[in-house]
């Protein structure tokens, strides 16, 4: 079904065909047609809120030659409209195209339009293809500006079904998601295209959708990025080249790692590279055979002295303890050879005063590095300046820095950014190495281990901080996130009743604390719990954005027979994913149970078992509400179905217990009510439901 999104992503090679129809080839755009019938360009109507249009207004309803140009109405099976505008041919040829003859020409480019899309759409995800992909990124980039993702998932299910159906809802996902242009290039791996005008903002994305996926169960997430360049004249093979081979460092830099290929490149400047081939070569002349020395980077804001009058001063201002190298117009140098670490503070401080007097407070910002410092070579040291400037950044302009255990803290928090954790691990240990102990660095070397997947060493490090400070927020709901992840329920659930008992009120406590608490609450079956956890979710800002947020509400909210809002709560999670299965689940049997429309109901069920029909709370919810409906033969056959996929569940057992009671099978019921009574991960409100089950069967066995 063709949709403006087609005629965006699809441009070039409809604009061909456009021209390959036409007898004589011209400039071909493509707009939307708004309701008023004003042509809007596609890449502006597709951002803002798309408005359906119906049906064409009359200005537009037929072909014609307007202004020296060919307008073509089209009417999209998707109940929009847009018109394709041919310029830049001859007006004479135009004025002699007949009425009959542009009403073919239409006919027979909305019939070739849907032939070439087919070819252009992946059939299992139902999103653009890798061809499309090419197609698109070779386009003139100012007609989209922004970033390019490439992500890769990894994830595993017993059938190749399973894997099927797995891709087709992370597809689905990533669409709710972003509501960008998405491309899936097969075996798990997406492309986005996001209109992201910063790097800082694109980082910011490829973490988010990380994150998001991991929630989804997705161990493995990695991310590829660019800016899509204008103006570069490529081939359809050698843009992608560019993203794969984001994508290939990003998967070797972790189970979770990040790149932006820009950075890789360079084409963007690093902070902690200096690109002063010449000035290098000069210092390390000097520094060649020293046994000790510091070096100072000395930056500065605009200023009304030129920068050879600045060099002058300084030079003269360390000549008798250092020696002094010019750089480019915002930075220089000064090396002190030989000297104890007190003497250079000392003189730092002098020539900070100097400066303070003679520009102002903020012109000057000096930040320090020594060698020999921990396995640092004296090339290295240059760089330890960049790390430590980089520290004073956060201090405001005119700082001092001397490079420390902050400074590599503040480094690896840069690496871990960029999603090079490899890099992240590195500074975060040489940080302990200068300040053993210390709890900022202990929970950043914990939460890269994290991203490495190496959760047992990650632990480690999250008790040594709560050793230090038992009520250490992020320590906390990192140790019960490990925790979880390795199998603790246990465990998990009283660090994140700890962190919640010290800091539910805090503004920093959100999501990473409310989604787990709510969600071990709601599986333990004590609802009122994960209701009060997850409203306290619901008043946070961005809150309103969270389809799981209102998922696990509804989900809660049937089990304590709040209906009404549990409905509420589910409706909202599908207006912001409709793709979510568990939703459209849950609401089917709410539907059912609250007699709002048994087939109504039925049909939701079944659709999310469409979506993935490999989740046994599906099917249970499929055999509860047809066992609600009366229907026992295909209430026992979804029963079933639940126990095969998942055969120790214990809610399935439950169901089933029920079906056979309701069937008049009162010593079957009591079998399955036992069953599930025996198993280990039976919950407290289970354990008294079913031991209520069984007394009701042996009631009736002696009746």
């Amino acid at each position: 079904m063709l949709t403006l999104d087609d005629l965006y992503v699809l441009h070039r090679p409809l604009a061909e065909e456009v021209n390959r129809l036409l007898p004589i080839p011209g400039d071909i755009a493509f707009y939307a047609l708004t309701g008023n019938g004003v042509l809007h360009p596609l890449q502006e109507h597709l951002a803002d809120e798309r408005r359906s249009v119906a049906e064409q207004t009359a200005s537009f309803s037929q072909p014609r030659v307007m202004d020296d140009q060919l307008i073509i109405p089209l009417s999209l099976v998707s109940g929009e409209c847009a018109v394709a505008v041919v310029s830049e041919v001859d007006p004479g040829f135009l004025r002699k195209m007949s009425a009959s003859w542009m009403r073919e020409l239409r006919d027979e480019l909305l019939q070739r339009f849907e032939q070439i899309r087919l070819t252009y759409i992946d059939p299992e995800t139902a999103l653009y293809n890798r061809r499309a992909a090419a197609a698109f990124l070779c386009a003139p980039a100012a007609e989209h500006p922004g970033f390019f993702f490439l992500i890769n998932t990894v994830f595993y299910r017993r059938s190749a079904a399973g894997n099927l159906q797995k891709l087709r809802e992370t597809a689905d996902l990533l669409l709710a998601l972003t509501h960008g242009q998405c491309f899936s290039f097969g075996y798990g791996v997406f492309g986005l295209l996001l209109p992201v005008q910063s790097r800082r903002r694109a980082l910011h994305t490829a973490h988010h959708l990380q994150r998001q996926l991991r929630r989804e169960g997705m161990n493995r997430v990695h991310v590829g990025f660019s800016r899509v360049t204008v103006g570069e004249q490529q081939t359809e093979t050698e843009v992608p080249d560019r993203f794969w081979r984001s994508l290939d460092i990003a998967e070797k830099r972790g189970p979770v790692g990040i790149c932006d290929i820009d950075a890789v490149d360079e084409r963007h400047p690093h902070p902690f590279q200096l690109s002063c081939p010449a000035l290098l070569e000069k210092i390390q002349e000097k520094w060649r055979r020293l046994p000790c020395f510091s070096l100072a980077l000395l930056s500065r804001q605009a200023m009304a002295e030129t920068a050879a009058a600045f060099d002058a001063q300084m030079e003269q201002a360390v000549s008798d303890y250092g020696a002094y190298f010019a750089g480019d117009d915002d930075f220089s140098l000064v090396l002190f050879p030989g000297q104890t670490p007190e003497t250079v503070a000392r003189r730092v401080d002098a020539l900070a005063q100097t400066c303070r007097e003679r520009y102002g407070e903020e012109a000057v910002a000096i930040s320090v590095a020594s060698w020999p410092c921990l396995d640092f070579s004296k090339g290295d040291v240059l760089c330890n300046c960049l790390k430590a400037r980089h520290h004073g950044a956060f201090l405001g302009p005119g700082s001092v820095v001397f490079f420390d255990h902050l400074s590599l803290n503040i480094s690896g928090d840069y690496y871990f950014d960029e999603g090079d954790y490899q890099a992240a691990l590195r500074e975060y240990r040489r940080g302990l190495r200068l300040q053993p102990g210390d709890v900022n660095l202990i929970n950043s070397l914990g939460v890269a281990l994290v991203e490495c997947n190496r959760e047992r060493q990650a632990a480690g490090c999250f008790r040594d901080v709560l050793r230090q400070d038992p009520d250490n927020y992020m320590a906390l709901v990192n140790l019960g996130h490990v925790s979880q992840t390795l199998g603790d329920k246990a465990g998990a659930l009283e660090c994140f009743e700890r962190a919640y008992q010290a800091h539910a009120q805090d503004e920093s406590a959100g999501q990473e604390l409310f989604l787990p608490l709510g969600r071990l609450y709601a599986e333990l079956g004590r609802h009122d719990k994960a209701i009060v956890i997850l409203e306290l979710w619901r008043d946070r800002p961005g809150s309103d954005r969270e389809f799981l947020l209102f998922r696990l509400l509804g989900q809660s909210y049937m089990e304590l027979g709040r209906a009404s809002e549990a409905i509420n709560a589910c409706q909202k999670a599908l207006r912001l994913f409709p793709q979510d299965s568990v939703s459209l689940s849950t609401l089917g049997l709410l539907y059912v149970e609250q007699g709002e429309g048994g087939e109504v109901g039925l049909s939701l069920c079944n659709k999310a078992l469409s979506l993935d029909n490999f989740n046994p709370d599906h099917w249970r919810r499929l055999s509860r509400a047809l066992l609600r409906l009366g229907n026992m033969v295909e209430a026992l056959e979804a029963g079933k179905q639940c126990l095969r996929l998942r055969r120790n569940d214990t809610e399935g057992l439950l169901q089933l217990g029920n079906l056979h009671s309701a069937m008049g099978r009162t010593k079957t019921a009591k079998k399955y009510f036992s069953k599930a009574l025996a198993k280990k991960n039976c919950t407290e409100c289970q354990t008294e439901q079913l031991r209520k089950r069984i007394d009701d069967c042996l009631k009736a066995c002696k009746a």
